[in-house]
């Protein structure tokens, strides 16, 4: 029996249909790029859009002004029911060891908003349909991956259902566990946190008014998230692996009175608590995000603790610069696989994703110690930069950018 036909008929196939995937592929498919993705997961079901606790999705993201702003250029951001995206002007940050806080306020920077939070599977639905409306993408399901092959004419994949495809230019942009970087041998730098996160939906005593609040504790920080109710939140508590297996084994009751003690009087106190799911954390850092006819992005290139909810905002800043120098490439007559281009990529992207790696390592060693000399530095650190009306502004600039 002779083996299955090798489809190559496209520029870029992108491995991945989630944020950057379809992303990338609806960039390029606006400056007349061929490009398939491919996915070896189902198509995902349309969202419900109830809005009763077990309606909301449990993996939010803090959606920055830039983000929005690209996914505003793509189509998608229209496609997300305003009602459903919780729209945030100001950030509450407090150590809870001690008695050091920042207030980040919208106005401050003569800035409308700080950002929105957004349910990932509403961000998702949105840019499917934009990938399904944009001629020259095609999104092919069901297709996990199984083998990869260099070739002449570029990395050839076989896929579980017998399809084998080929381009130019391979993307890999299936999140952490990335089977593209792991088939390529493409070496990366991981560790462990020891550390798992708790997220899920809180509905509050009073309203979150508009407000990002997050606490510092020792075993990890826990955050409340803003949705388009104006009485429900989406936490994300990041604790110790020990500490994890207590208050994750708690009784809804018992677990809102221990959520209600860690955040303290300086957050709006839980009051009905929705369904909850838990997950590992780990950080990771390609060595390399390129290789001969091959790109990594997003969550396949690195991945960082969730505690500033920057993960897709990074994640969307890779798609925009490569599909950048891309379409920079076309028009001066570069195949999209060319080492120049894809070198411009990694070099500007690099730079950017390890100073953010490196603030949230240090963010979560910094709070992560009992030591009193740095619970003492961390709090008159936090207090001096709330007192500094320029240092505030130049951090939210910085997250706003």
């Amino acid at each position: 029996m002779s083996a299955p036909e090798v489809e190559s008929n496209c520029d870029v196939l992108i491995v991945g249909a989630g944020v950057a995937g379809l992303s990338l592929a609806t960039a390029l498919g606006h400056q007349g790029f061929k490009v398939r993705v491919i996915d070896g997961a189902p198509r995902p079901e349309r969202p419900a859009d109830g809005r009763d606790m077990a309606d909301w999705d449990l993996r939010v993201s803090a959606l920055t002004p830039a983000s929005i702003n690209f996914l505003t250029e793509l189509g998608a951001w229209q496609g997300i029911p305003a009602d459903r995206t919780g729209r945030y002007h100001c950030m509450q940050v407090w150590d809870a060891q001690g008695t050091g806080s920042i207030r980040f306020d919208a106005e401050a920077v003569q800035a409308p908003f700080l950002g929105h939070i957004v349910e990932n599977r509403l961000t998702l639905q949105a840019l499917l349909q934009c990938a399904d409306q944009c001629a020259g993408v095609e999104v092919m399901w069901g297709q996990g991956l199984e083998s990869m092959t260099h070739t002449e004419a570029g990395w050839e994949i076989a896929c579980s259902t017998g399809h084998r495809y080929c381009a130019p230019l391979t993307v890999g942009a299936d999140g952490a566990r990335s089977r593209v970087r792991a088939l390529t041998a493409m070496p990366t730098r991981q560790w462990s946190y020891d550390q798992n996160a708790i997220v899920g939906t809180v509905a509050l005593e009073s309203g979150h008014m508009n407000t990002c609040w997050q606490a510092f504790l020792d075993t990890g920080p826990l955050a409340l998230l803003p949705l388009a109710d104006p009485e429900k939140v989406a936490i994300v508590w990041s604790l110790d692996e020990a500490e994890h297996e207590r208050i994750a084994s708690l009784p809804d009751e018992a677990f809102l009175r221990a959520l209600n003690h860690a955040l303290g009087q300086d957050a709006p106190a839980a009051a009905v608590l929705g369904p909850r799911a838990s997950f590992p954390l780990r950080q990771a850092h390609a060595v390399e995000y390129i290789d001969q006819g091959l790109v990594l992005v997003a969550d396949a290139a690195h991945s960082i603790h969730p505690l500033a909810g920057q993960g897709i905002n990074l994640g969307l800043s890779d798609v925009r610069v490569l599909a950048g120098e891309l379409v920079s490439g076309k028009a001066n007559g570069l195949l999209a696989s060319d080492p120049v281009l894809l070198k411009r990529y990694q070099r500007q992207r690099k730079t950017e994703n390890l100073a953010m790696m490196a603030a949230m390592e240090a963010f979560k060693r910094g709070f992560g110690t009992q030591n009193p000399v740095a619970v003492l530095a961390r709090n008159i650190g936090l207090n001096v930069v709330d007192q500094q009306s320029w240092m505030k502004r130049w951090f939210m600039e910085q997250a706003l950018s």
